[in-house]
């Protein structure tokens, strides 16, 4: 069985995973990661650096996850460490068509950051009078 330990930074959770992802857990991992996501919530880390194993049912849940937030006008960030196996993995299934793929959780936070964030009013700031 899994263990998941989420704990949130700056309003967004980062989800850490432990042990395998297989057909035995790889539903239920799902559903825990969906309830993490506040109904206002944009962005969901998932950080699969102590994951060791992921079979083809965990590689499906990763892909349907990723679309159901997307359903929710949500993203999922990974955190994958660049040299493991399951890089390679993710490599040979294209997952970063479906996922974008981070070597850390501050990189993946930086990218949630800056996809939630509104964009800059170009005459913001700029001293003029209307």
């Amino acid at each position: 069985m899994i263990g998941l330990d989420v704990e949130r930074r700056n309003e967004v959770p980062v989800a850490r995973s432990r042990g395998d992802i297989d057909v035995a857990n790889a539903l239920q991992l799902r559903e825990e990661l969906a309830a993490c996501l506040a109904p206002d919530g944009h962005v969901l880390v998932l950080d699969l650096t102590d994951t060791s194993y992921v079979d083809s049912a965990g590689l499906d849940m990763l892909f349907r996850l990723s679309e159901l937030l997307r359903q929710r006008r949500a993203r999922l960030l990974l955190v994958i460490a660049p040299d493991s196996q399951l890089a390679r993995l993710a490599k040979i299934v294209a997952l970063e068509n479906a996922v974008r793929i981070h070597a850390t959780v501050e990189d993946a936070l930086e990218d949630g950051r800056a996809s939630v964030s509104p964009p800059a009013d170009p005459d913001m700031g700029a001293g003029q009078d209307r």
